[in-house]
C-alpha cells in the first residue's frame, strides 16, 4: 500500500473574509434508540437507551471545526416546531455563527436511529418535511461567501449548484459530502474542490459494483481531489489518476453516527494546517474512528487531545497543528 505524503494541502484561499468555513445543509434532530441486537422482522426487542441528540451532515462538520478553533458559520434551516426550538439550542452551544431560517408550517428533520449494540453499526429512518427544502431564490449571497471555504451536502441540489457558483465566483473553496445520485448532479460536481462521497455514491454514481472504477468514474466529472469514504475499512483517494488507500484505525464501535460527518470536519480543519494530503487522510480516518466510540453525531466528536495520539501510532512523526493566520 502507498501513500501520499508529498502533496501540501495549502489552498490559496480568499482574504479579508470574516469566516474560515462556511456550512450550508443538513441539521437533524437524532433519536439514538440503542438495542442488545438489530431486530428480526416481525420481532420485538427491548431497547436499552434513548437519547435525542443533535446531528446532520453540515452541522455536525461545522461544530467540528468550531470545536476546533476555526471560524465557522453554519447556514440552514428547521421548522417552526419542538424539535426546530431543539436544534436551535443546541446549535447555539457551539462556538460559531449559526444562521438558521425557520420555516412555518413545518416540522424540522427527524431521524430514528437503531444502533446494534453487538456490531455498533446503525440504520437510519428518516423524514424531512418539504418545505424544508432550499430553492435558490431562497440564498443569501453575503452569507454564503463571507468565508474561505464553503461545505456543501447537496441534498437541495439547484440550491446547492447556485451556492457553490457564487462560492467560486468570490474566489471560495468548494467542499462536498454526498450520498444522493440524482439528474443534475454532475453539474455540482463540476464546481467542486474537494469531494467526499461515500462508497454507496460511487458505486451508483458508476452503475458498479466495483468502488475502484466508482471512483475513477466520479474523478473524471469532478476537477478536485476525490476521496471516497469507505466506513470500517478506512478511505482511498484518487490522485493523479491512481488511487492511495488509508486504512481504518481499529476501536470499539459503540455507534457509527456521525463518523462520516467528523471525517469532513476533520478534513476541512486539515485544509488549514498545512499538512500533506496523506497526512490530513490519516488524522480524517482517526478523528472518523473515535466518533463511532460514543453514541451521536455531534455527541461523538473527539477532542484533539484524542485524534493525535491516535494518529501517532500509525504515524510517529505527524506534525503538530498549525497556528498560521488564514484570514
Amino acid at each position: 500500500m502507498r501513500t501520499i505524503n508529498h502533496t501540501t494541502l495549502q489552498p490559496t484561499l480568499p482574504t479579508g473574509r470574516s469566516f474560515q468555513m462556511i456550512g450550508f445543509g443538513e441539521n437533524a434532530v437524532d433519536f439514538v434508540c440503542r438495542v442488545p441486537h438489530y431486530p428480526e422482522n416481525d420481532s420485538k426487542v427491548r431497547m436499552e437507551k434513548m437519547l435525542r441528540l443533535g446531528g446532520g451532515q453540515i452541522a455536525t462538520a461545522c461544530s467540528f471545526c468550531a470545536r476546533y478553533g476555526l471560524k465557522a458559520r453554519y447556514i440552514g434551516c428547521v421548522g417552526d416546531d419542538d424539535l426546530g426550538e431543539f436544534v436551535r439550542r443546541d446549535l447555539s452551544r457551539e462556538s460559531m455563527d449559526v444562521v438558521l431560517d425557520i420555516v412555518k408550517g413545518s416540522t424540522s428533520h427527524l431521524s430514528l436511529i437503531i444502533v446494534d449494540r453487538l456490531t455498533g453499526s446503525r440504520t437510519i429512518i428518516w423524514d424531512r418535511h418539504p418545505k424544508l427544502k432550499y430553492d435558490k431564490a431562497d440564498l443569501d449571497r453575503e452569507s454564503l461567501t463571507d468565508g474561505q471555504v464553503l461545505h456543501l451536502d447537496g441534498n437541495d441540489l439547484e440550491a446547492s449548484i447556485h451556492a457553490a457558483r457564487w462560492a467560486k465566483e468570490a474566489g471560495m473553496r468548494v467542499c462536498l459530502d454526498i450520498d444522493r445520485v440524482e439528474s443534475g448532479v454532475k453539474e455540482l460536481l463540476a464546481l467542486v474542490d474537494y469531494l467526499i462521497p461515500n462508497t454507496a455514491f460511487v458505486l451508483r454514481f458508476a452503475d458498479t459494483s466495483d468502488w475502484h472504477y466508482g471512483l475513477e468514474a466520479v474523478a473524471r466529472h469532478c476537477p478536485g481531489i476525490v476521496v471516497v469514504t469507505r466506513g470500517a475499512l478506512g478511505a482511498a483517494v484518487w490522485w493523479e489518476g491512481e488511487i492511495f488507500e488509508y486504512p481504518a484505525y481499529t476501536v470499539s464501535t459503540v455507534d457509527s453516527t456521525g463518523a462520516g460527518d467528523v471525517f469532513h470536519g476533520a478534513f476541512l480543519y486539515g485544509l488549514f494546517q498545512g499538512w500533506t494530503l496523506g497526512h490530513c487522510l490519516e488524522f480524517c480516518n482517526a478523528a472518523g474512528a473515535l466518533a463511532c466510540t460514543k453514541l451521536g453525531a455531534r455527541a461523538g466528536i473527539p477532542e484533539l487531545s484524542e485524534v493525535l495520539p491516535l494518529v501517532a501510532t500509525r504515524v510517529p512523526d505527524f506534525p503538530q497543528t498549525s497556528d498560521a493566520e488564514w484570514m
